[in-house]
């Protein structure tokens, strides 16, 4: 097979995948710039962004170094690049494919993403990374429904030892949904309106259920200074408060719900033997890359009443569907 008719192939499955994946699009050859194919959003909102693809081999370092210095030696500004840019690379034997985010733009300027992250390109992700191509774009665009969500923040410090002071910050995201909703008031005072422009919406009213109450709890058990803050996270914008954390040092760690068994009897203990617990996966962020070691140890746990456990844990697994990290969304 000749080198144009296996660009061709790759190009053919590249289609076939796109379309698989992202729905009510048009794909078509590109007739000029840096891309090889432009998949435009048939469904009004007038989304396009543009593929380069690649052969699977593809997929190394010193490839797509290569493919950043082409980037770089290209007149992005030219009308046919000032879109959001994507590398898929293509496994011709299995016809699947993997992502690469390229190029996305900020205030009309071109920015290219220099520390790639490949992302298998399925079912489950295509969302995700339709989501983030929507934050690469020049224009905002309203989130998917499913990718509606509120950013919790827990905020929480330590001393060190040598007296100086280390924050970190524990971040997850919560779908909005019919049961996971604001809890806004009506505003009618004109002061209290100028108030809510200014320092933004009290922490009260936004959503919260007994997962995010547990994981506060547990955090504040461990550290007295807890404090929680929320973010509505509904448009592509949005998403960029998320990128900030991409290269900040994040520790793995759990959250462990068990029964309180302090009062029950040791013959009633024998009964409850092997009763299940509830964990949840957290990631704690801390920036300053000299004391980001400080909470590597850390993990939290929380005793709830044994009432009703079985039914309690049915909720509170259900809770958790609605959850992510939000390392889902780094470009």
């Amino acid at each position: 097979m000749s080198n144009i008719d296996k660009e061709w192939r790759i190009e053919q499955i590249a289609t076939t995948i796109l379309y698989r994946y992202f729905g009510n699009i048009s794909v078509t050859q590109a007739q000029e710039g840096v891309c090889d194919l432009i998949v435009t959003y048939n469904d009004g909102t007038e989304l396009r962004f543009g593929v380069v693809v690649k052969s699977g081999s593809f997929e190394k370092t010193e490839h797509f170094n290569a493919l950043i210095k082409r980037l770089e030696q290209t007149d992005l500004m030219m009308e046919a690049n000032r879109l959001p840019i994507i590398a898929l690379y293509v496994d011709e034997s299995t016809e699947n494919a993997k992502v690469a985010f390229l190029v996305g733009w900020r205030f009309s300027k071109p920015r290219i993403y220099r520390d790639f992250e490949l992302r298998n390109l399925n079912e489950k992700s295509a969302n995700i990374c339709l989501q983030i191509i929507k934050s690469m774009d020049s224009v905002i665009r309203l989130l998917s429904v499913d990718d509606l969500n509120v950013l919790k923040c827990i905020v929480f410090s330590r001393k060190l030892s040598d007296s100086r002071t280390q924050q970190a910050e524990l971040l997850y995201l919560r779908r909005l949904s019919a049961s996971y909703r604001m809890n806004e008031k009506e505003v009618v005072d004109e002061r209290e309106r100028l108030e809510r422009l200014i320092k933004g919406t009290p922490e009260e009213e936004y959503p919260k259920d007994d997962l995010d109450r547990m994981i506060f709890e547990g955090v504040k058990g461990q550290f007295k200074n807890a404090k929680v803050r929320s973010k509505l996270i509904l448009f592509s914008t949005d998403l960029d408060d998320i990128q900030q954390y991409k290269n900040v040092h994040c520790h793995h760690t759990t959250l462990l719900v068990q029964p309180d068994f302090s009062k029950v009897s040791t013959l009633e203990l024998y009964m409850l033997e092997g009763q299940e617990i509830l964990t949840v996966n957290l990631d704690v962020y801390v920036e300053n890359m000299f004391y980001r070691e400080a909470f590597d140890s850390v993990s939290f746990d929380k005793v709830e009443p044994l009432e009703n456990w079985m039914e309690k844990m049915s909720v509170w697994k259900k809770m958790k569907e609605t959850m992510r990290p939000i390392s889902e969304y780094f470009r």
